[in-house]
Formats: C-alpha cells, sequence, structure tokens
C-alpha cells in the first residue's frame, strides 16, 4: 500500500470535524431502534467520504493507504465512541485482500470500500472447535463473539475441513442455516454476537484460503485498531477530567490545583504518551517487519490495560458526579473494558509477546493436541 497522496494530519482533522458534528456520545445512548436511522446517515456520510476504502487499493475504489492513516481513523473512532461496525469491515477488506483472487476482490473490495457491504470478522483466540466444513461443501458449528456480529450483511469466520485446511468462509447473514444471536453488553457503542451455522453452503467462491501468516497479519491489524482505540478513548476521557479539575472548586480553588490530585493526572499523562508513542511506532511498521507481531500484541496489551485504569480513575477524579449514568465517564470505563478483552486479553497478549521474544526458551505453547490449526495460529 502507497501512503502518498494524503497526509495523516489532514485526513485527522477531516475525520475528528465530521465525528464531532455526527457522532456525539448523546448517539451512544440511543436505544437500538432510535439510533437506527442516524446511524444510518452516519453510515452513509462515512461511505461518501471514502473511509471504508484507506486500505482498498485504488484499482478496486479504494484509497490504497496504509497503517498510519488506518490507526488515526481508529483513533478519531475511540475518541468518540462511535457506534459503526467499521473495523470489522475493514479487516475483510484486508483479509479479502490478501487471499481473496482476482474475482473475489472484483466482487467485494468495491462494495466494501463503498459502504455498501457491513461485515465482521471472526478470529478466535483460544483452543475451540472451528467449525466443520464437509465433503459435501456444507459447514456445521458455531462462532463466538463476533464484534457487530447482528449488524451487518457479511460474516467472515475461519472454517476447518477434513485435511485440517482452514478457510475464512465469507457467510451473508439471512442465509438458511445462518442464526446470529446478540449478547448483552455492558458497552453501550458496541455489540457482540454469537453465530451457529446449520448445514449452510459455503460454495468455492465464498471461500477464502487462511495460512498462519494471513491470520497472523490479520490480528495484527486487528489489535492495533484496538490500541488506537483505546489511544483515542485515553486521550479524550483524560481531557475531559483535566478540564474538569480546572472548573471544579473546592475551598474557594480549583481542585486540580490540589497537589494529590495534580500528580494522579501527571502520571496518567505520562501513561497516554507512552501508548500512544508505541501505537502510532506499530502503525508506521510495514507487513513482515521484524519483531512486528510483537510490538502489536505489545502496544494492545498496554493502550487497553492503560485505557481500563485511566477511564476508572476519571470516575473518581469526577466526585459524585462520576458516578452517574448521566455523565459520560461509564461510556468510556465499558468502552476500555470490551477493549481489553477483544481480539485476544491483556494476558494472551503479553504471553505472545514473550513467546515471540524468548519462544525457545518457554517451550511449545499449552494448547491441546486436538485443536492443532489454533497451534499454528495464536501461538505461531
Amino acid at each position: 500500500m502507497s501512503d502518498a497522496g494524503i497526509g495523516t494530519a489532514e485526513l485527522r482533522e477531516s475525520i475528528r470535524e465530521v465525528l464531532e458534528a455526527e457522532s456525539s456520545l448523546a448517539l451512544v445512548r440511543l436505544d437500538a431502534e432510535a439510533a437506527r436511522r442516524p446511524l444510518a446517515e452516519l453510515w452513509q456520510k462515512v461511505a461518501e467520504l471514502g473511509w471504508f476504502g484507506l486500505g482498498v487499493a485504488e484499482a478496486y475504489g479504494g484509497m490504497g493507504l496504509g497503517y498510519p492513516h488506518l490507526a488515526l481513523l481508529y483513533e478519531e473512532l475511540g475518541r468518540f465512541l462511535t457506534p459503526l461496525p467499521v473495523l470489522g469491515t475493514l479487516l475483510a477488506a484486508d483479509a479479502i485482500t490478501r487471499t481473496g483472487n482476482e474475482a473475489q476482490q472484483r466482487r467485494w473490495l468495491g462494495p466494501l470500500a463503498a459502504g455498501g457491504i457491513r461485515a465482521s470478522l471472526a478470529l478466535p483466540t483460544s483452543a475451540v472447535d472451528l467449525p466443520r466444513l464437509d465433503a459435501d461443501g456444507t459447514v456445521t458449528g458455531e462462532a463466538r463473539d463476533i464484534l457487530h456480529g447482528d449488524a451487518v450483511d457479511e460474516l467472515l469466520i475461519p472454517v476447518e475441513d477434513a485435511a485440517a485446511r482452514v478457510y475464512l468462509g465469507v457467510f451473508a447473514c439471512g442465509t438458511a442455516g445462518v442464526a446470529v444471536r446478540p449478547r448483552p453488553l455492558i458497552d453501550l457503542s458496541r455489540t457482540l454476537a454469537d453465530v451457529s451455522l446449520q448445514g449452510v453452503r459455503l460454495d468455492a467462491e465464498r471461500r477464502l484460503p487462511l495460512d498462519a501468516a494471513v491470520w497472523t497479519a490479520l490480528l495484527d491489524h486487528a489489535c492495533l485498531a484496538i490500541a488506537a482505540d483505546a489511544v483515542g478513548g485515553t486521550v479524550r476521557i483524560l481531557g475531559d477530567t483535566v478540564a474538569y479539575l480546572g472548573e471544579r472548586r473546592q475551598f474557594d480553588r480549583p481542585i486540580g490545583s490540589f497537589q494529590a490530585l495534580k500528580h494522579r493526572v501527571a502520571s496518567w499523562k505520562v501513561e497516554s504518551e507512552g501508548i500512544t508513542a508505541l501505537t502510532r511506532h506499530c502503525a508506521m511498521l510495514p507487513d513482515g517487519a521484524s519483531g512486528r507481531s510483537g510490538l502489536v500484541s505489545a502496544a494492545k496489551a498496554r493502550a487497553t490495560e492503560s485505557y481500563l485504569a485511566v477511564a476508572g480513575d476519571a470516575v473518581q477524579l469526577h466526585g459524585g458526579i462520576g458516578f452517574t449514568w448521566e455523565h459520560e465517564c461509564h461510556l468510556f470505563l465499558k468502552r476500555a473494558a470490551l477493549d481489553a478483552a477483544l481480539f485476544g486479553t491483556v494476558l494472551q497478549h503479553k504471553d505472545r509477546v514473550a513467546r515471540k521474544s524468548f519462544g525457545a526458551a518457554l517451550g511449545p505453547p499449552r494448547i491441546p493436541p486436538s485443536h492443532e490449526s489454533l497451534r499454528r495460529f495464536f501461538n505461531d
């Protein structure tokens, strides 16, 4: 991908301008029915601005840009808690770019870049049985915890055949045998769903070969996105907290002038600068760069861990109002909690960093032999 043609500063400014006007925190609080129309309008505006095509080649209607531009998009979406299935759609485009043949790319990439198709992608990071692709071309099994799985048109789910070959199956929601079950979440800005596949026909044109290298690249993309989301949320809630400390007065002084509070905020500022620098550094690394996967996992683990801590402390620093439903603090705290769990937990990614750095000394991963496909992937 080329990063020529548009600067990150200009892109960040344009994204922020749109989200400030169209993606207020009030949108996150709406129930599903009330949010339907404004979210559809926001999706259409985002599509018209070409955000879904940032990582898609120009030949298929995209901009052909790279991870630095994608990361700043994810960062700004995290800043505003934007409740759209952007990550899944961009991951799907990345997967098809990496694995699809010419016909598959022409079929899917144009509509994805134009926002005509919403998608989500399942990347299991623990020892689970993948849905089985039988000899007759039908798939049976389950996939869990798919981000925005109930709000998309296409689901990309790993499936395994009798020869232990793994594919990403592209399943259209609404197809006979595809049952999507939304799961309740504390995070109001996103949804998760479990998907049951019962004898679903998966034709060859809907199969994308998934090997360890592609799985790793997609996981790295997802982790970079979540780390950037955490950075955006951390900077936003910390900035709002500092502003509040300057406005709230006790003993005729701004409470932000109290030594203990200044120390706490200063510590979080240093932490936010650190995770921002690490995440943006990862975004600058090209595919295949030495140590990239370990660094991306480190960014995901550290950024989400920090986000959760800063958002939790923001509740206390806001005093009594920070605990109320009407205030924004709980929205960021809940988003941070889900960020820490998506696409692998903090502990899983710390373990991945250790294995990338000290794999020989740590020995083989502790995954049951029956899950050899996942042994090849998450513990590559």
